[in-house]
């Protein structure tokens, strides 16, 4: 069983962002003794907003990190609070290969329920309006949260699936968005049909779009074309 921890804010803002209509700032909330870091990515527009938890890959900050923070700085742009969340700090991990995902995934799970319970706390968030966002790694994790947490409006995800552990045990299934390469080498599209399968039975019916010989890490008209989907779905249906 997961369990749950007790969730505080730390001090906030580290920096002013210099994106035209972002408020850019650092946070943090505790789970499981540790502290997490939270970047936030916030309308300049008074709120409250939509709020969308953004999950980085395998790569961690690493190898991919830009991609997200543009992502969020365009939830921002378009009125939806972001927030990049370091689940990665609950394990002292960098980036994860198979073994560590094997290892601490229930635990990364866990870390992003206590991120969602600090983002449905903020002020400047409408705590029935919020989504998620995730890539790889950060994409099973986001399917986690979003069939199991009735919170979660809306998800986006992009080469990710469901954990083993998760299969036939999701209790829900919001509106959601698969984004998936027919190539993809690291997560086989398998995932992406187990994941429809699994919508199947809970009688949900997600939007899909498979991207013909693209592999894990897509092409630029490929990755671009699928910011674009998922900024659109998130907005769509975030929005009031």
């Amino acid at each position: 069983m997961l369990v749950l921890y007790v969730l505080f804010m730390a001090a906030s803002c580290s920096h002013t962002g210099k994106t035209a209509g972002v408020h850019e700032a650092r946070t943090s909330y505790l789970s499981g003794g540790k502290k997490i870091v939270v970047e936030t990515y916030l309308p300049t527009s008074p709120g409250p907003h939509p709020a969308v938890a953004v999950l980085y890959g395998s790569g961690g900050l690493v190898n991919g990190k830009g991609d997200m923070v543009a992502f969020a700085q365009q939830l921002a742009q378009r009125g939806m609070a972001a927030y990049l969340i370091h689940y990665f700090d609950r394990t002292g991990t960098l980036i994860a290969g198979d073994k560590s995902i094997a290892a601490d995934s229930k635990v990364w799970q866990a870390t992003v329920k206590d991120g969602i319970d600090f983002i449905a706390q903020q002020p400047e968030v409408n705590p029935r309006a919020i989504g998620l966002y995730g890539y790889s790694l950060g994409a099973f994790l986001n399917v986690g949260a979003a069939t199991t947490d009735a919170r979660i409006v809306a998800a986006a995800e992009l080469s990710g699936g469901l954990f083993d552990w998760l299969k036939g045990h999701t209790q829900r299934f919001p509106p959601m968005l698969i984004l998936h390469g027919s190539n993809d080498q690291r997560v086989p599209i398998k995932f992406a049909e187990e994941l429809q399968r699994e919508a199947r039975r809970l009688h949900a019916r997600p939007a899909v779009h498979i991207y013909p010989g693209e592999g894990h890490s897509l092409s630029k008209p490929a990755a671009a074309d699928a910011t674009a989907r998922a900024l659109n779905f998130l907005q769509l249906h975030l929005h009031p």
